[in-house]
């Protein structure tokens, strides 16, 4: 039973990396109060840790494996170690607005940063204190940019992606998928990952522990984190943590180095015995910010002698200009976590430092995008186009090291007529470029088997074939007939014709036979699990066409319940949206929206168990499309969208999508009642309704108001252009009721209409 729902980690970006207030030392150093915290990793570990308290135990019995290793290691250095350098292919993926903020120039400069840093070769070591210099340790770990991708192809170990995303610290951060305007990570056995990207509340970083044990932490979010103020030493990084630093830091916690004072946050909680777990680092009780002169000594509660703590060390959170140390053991354990860690040892070998063979002229097709569905288009099938041409758009690269100035891109529909772009334009090599094609005539329905590919860059043959073609099994041209009938009783989902969009890869609408108010299936959308706040999912239905007609209805059978109390009322809950489009998606016109109480059908009563309705728990909604008379575009579309609030299921059955030709009456009155006389339900339709409607209100025999309806046009609730109401008095007794339609600035309308019996 799910009792408790899960703190989301968007939550600790109001509480990661405070420090204390409290002074421990007696020669103190500068505490920072600025915008900028140093590090988000200890933090993203304890509350991890309070959702799962067994989660230290696991990572506690992976670190024992390293730490055997780092203890052999530690004693016999001279006798194990090798001094064989190992080189991390390192890719840098940039998410920014503006992505070319960070130049190629800045991102060198951080990797210099690194490779200068943990060889023990940086300048700035002479601030060492003396009676330190001895632990000063020369490691064996340096970084290239990626010189070839997982993919095999040569690449310069940057990728740029133009997004406004911000950084979510913690596990599902948007920066680390391509899906949600991030950018996807190479495979994380073979590259460091570094997400270089805005963060909230000037956090400049985090990382995950190597011990941490899959798939606790999955292995496409392991790298690090980075604030693109505080990356590299030039550009748009800015002092204090301007030295490259934040990453020389935030690698140490990805080779599982803990902060010198070990496993606490300085939050108050913190003690000697604390401890993180390195010999040559003295203990320490407290964070140290600022920039302490070089020769600094600073005691503590732990070290209350000179020479005091190591404050300079890579693995506290002083600024960048005041870190310039690891110690031996230090890099010892890092080197011993990449020795010992199952999925980080291929890093030692990975081949990404490695350049490829290239060719001067190599033009390569990388992938086909489909604009309905944003940056999620990676291994597409399916396109959906609504009209009956198409122009594909498609990413291309050149792999080849000349300038592409001209290319030739062909399209075809299997063995049909070749529709050819001749593309001009400045691709300098390792680029990409997305291309929109000329445009291609589609039959309603799949036409099969799309191919595109490159020939000629700049006039002559391409010195490599293999990479030059791209395929998906079709291009969707979705008309329906209507009227539109869809019960899901076909094994097929989504049902032919209709698309779904999941723009997050997780929970979505689905096929059910666990439920269904006719036959034997539904959709559904299993809210119950969706554990996650305000996350969409759509279901487009086919194109149909409504052009010169007058009105359009849709009907369906809704089933739906919530697990938090329905009177809670200052609760996000699970919200059903229904669009209207006739542009793709593109714009969407809303004509239906309810949530919390007014979309559940079970009564006013919280459901803790994953809801699956019974019969009598379903209700009938009816939805007024729209006008279509003067319409202008040939088709349209209607748009399902659940927004999760991680309340509880919600079910669709009985689809119907049908259009009328307004009744003359309507047209000749400007208002009717239909039906009248009337068993439950009657409906109130204005032709071309006025802007100035306020209530309204139906009354029985005797005066006594029984049903009400506030309109506010435009707003939720509204009655929507051409004005169409239904009236449900089917609990009320037979006889005559009096409809009383008030304006604001008008007299009021009356009307009288009959109900029978059943």
């Amino acid at each position: 039973m799910k009792l408790i729902k899960p703190v989301l980690f968007l939550l600790l970006i109001s509480t990661c990396c405070l420090h204390t207030s409290a002074q421990k030392q007696k020669t103190t150093a500068t505490k920072r109060t600025n915008s900028f915290q140093r590090c988000g990793t200890q933090t993203l570990f304890d509350e991890a840790v309070k959702k799962d308290p067994r989660l230290k135990t696991r990572m506690m019995n992976k670190r024992q494996t390293v730490v055997a290793r780092y203890d052999q290691l530690n004693q016999f250095n001279q006798l194990l170690r090798t001094n064989a350098i190992i080189t991390i292919p390192v890719v840098v993926h940039v998410i920014l607005a503006n992505p070319s903020l960070v130049t190629d120039a800045q991102i060198q400069s951080q990797i210099d940063v690194l490779n200068a840093d943990y060889a023990g070769l940086n300048a700035d070591s002479i601030r060492i204190p003396a009676a330190f210099k001895s632990r000063y340790g020369k490691g064996n770990l340096r970084f290239c940019l990626a010189k070839r991708d997982p993919q095999g192809e040569a690449t310069n170990g940057i990728v740029r992606v133009a997004s406004t995303i911000l950084s979510e610290p913690g596990e599902g951060d948007p920066v680390k998928f391509t899906c949600e305007g991030g950018s996807d990570a190479w495979d994380a056995s073979k590259y460091l990952n570094i997400w270089v990207c805005e963060m909230p509340d000037g956090f400049l970083g985090y990382a995950y522990y190597a011990s941490l044990p899959l798939p606790d932490v999955p292995l496409n979010e392991r790298g690090f984190v980075n604030n693109y103020q505080a990356f590299g030493k030039n550009g748009t990084a800015v002092a204090p943590y301007n030295q490259g630093r934040t990453a020389t830091h935030e690698i140490g916690h990805f080779f599982d180095l803990e902060h010198i004072w070990g496993p606490n946050n300085c939050d108050g909680a913190q003690s000697c015995t604390d401890d993180d777990g390195i010999a040559d680092t003295p203990s320490q009780f407290d964070c140290t910010f600022g920039a302490p002169a070089a020769d600094s000594v600073i005691v503590d509660a732990c070290q209350t002698t000179a020479p005091g703590i190591m404050w300079m060390n890579y693995m506290d959170y002083v600024d960048d200009r005041a870190m310039v140390m690891y110690t031996t053991q230090q890099q010892l354990r890092m080197e011993a976590t990449l020795a010992t860690v199952p999925w980080m040892q291929s890093l030692a070998t990975s081949n990404g430092c490695t350049p490829v063979t290239t060719f001067n002229r190599d033009a390569k097709f990388v992938k086909f995008i489909d604009a309905a569905l944003g940056p999620c288009t990676n291994g597409i099938n399916f396109v959906y186009a609504c009209n009956n041409t198409y122009r594909p758009v498609v990413t291309i690269r050149n792999a080849g090291t000349d300038n592409i100035t001209n290319l030739t891109i062909t399209a075809k529909f299997g063995t049909g007529t070749p529709v050819v772009t001749n593309w001009t334009g400045n691709l300098v090599s390792l680029a990409s470029v997305d291309v929109t094609l000329n445009p291609m005539t589609l039959s309603p329905g799949t036409n099969a088997n799309l191919i595109v590919y490159t020939s000629n860059p700049n006039g002559n043959a391409d010195q490599r074939l293999t990479n030059d073609t791209g395929r998906i099994d079709g291009v969707v041209f979705p008309i329906g007939t209507l009227p539109l009938a869809e019960g899901f009783e076909s094994t097929t989902f989504p049902p032919s014709l209709w698309q779904r969009m999941n723009p997050d890869n997780s929970i979505t609408w689905e096929r059910t036979t666990a439920a269904a108010k006719t036959g034997s299936a539904s959709m559904y959308i299993n809210n119950f699990d969706y554990d996650v706040n305000g996350n969409q999912d759509f279901m487009h239905s086919p194109l149909l066409e409504v052009r010169g007609k007058d009105s359009a209805f849709l009907t369906f059978q809704i089933a739906a319940a919530m697990f938090t109390n329905p009177f809670q009322t200052d609760v996000p809950t699970d919200t059903l949206e229904i669009f209207v489009t006739d542009n793709c998606g593109q714009t969407l016109r809303s004509v239906y929206k309810k949530w919390g109480r007014d979309l559940i059908t079970t009564g006013n009563i919280a459901i803790e168990e994953a809801f699956v309705p019974d019969a009598n728990e379903w209700r009938r909604d009816s939805v007024f499309l729209g006008d279509f008379s003067g319409a202008t575009a040939p088709y349209m579309q209607v748009v399902f969208r659940n927004t999760t609030n991680y309340e509880n299921n919600l079910y669709i059955d009985d689809i119907n999508i049908v259009v009328r030709d307004v009744n003359p009456n309507l047209k000749a009155k400007g208002v009717m009642i239909t039906p009248n006389p009337f068993r439950e339900k009657f409906s109130l339709q204005y032709y071309d309704p006025p802007a100035n409607i306020e209530y309204i209100n139906v009354y029985n025999q005797v005066g006594q108001l029984v049903w009400q309806k506030r309109i506010a046009l435009g707003r939720p609730g509204s009655i929507p252009t051409p004005g169409y109401q239904e009236i449900d008095l089917g609990s009320m007794s037979s006889g005559i009721y009096t409809v009383q339609i008030v304006y604001r600035s008008r007299n009021t309308d009356i009307f009288r209409v009959i109900k029978v019996n059943n």
